[in-house]
């Protein structure tokens, strides 16, 4: 999986970018029902919600999950 790499971008940049898309649904990899939005921002991890998917229905036991993602691959998510 790309990801972006934070010794050559600036990560205030990477913190500041995902921080205007709390709340938003992506599609994400490490999501149970593979969509999710974004909760919280860190400089190292980022926590996700998984969410109901527009195009599979899920158990409704897999929505609501929490889980943490590394901050580059939550930017991958939403900027690559």
């Amino acid at each position: 999986m790309p990801y972006v790499d934070l010794e050559s971008v600036n990560q205030s940049t990477v913190v500041s970018d995902l921080k205007t898309v709390i709340g938003k649904k992506v599609c994400q990899n490490q999501s149970p029902t593979l969509v999710a939005k974004l909760v919280k921002v860190g400089k190292v991890n980022c926590v996700f919600e998984s969410v109901q998917s527009e195009f599979v229905v899920y158990d409704q036991s897999k929505i609501g999950v929490q889980y943490k993602v590394p901050t580059q691959f939550a930017w991958n998510s939403f900027f690559y």
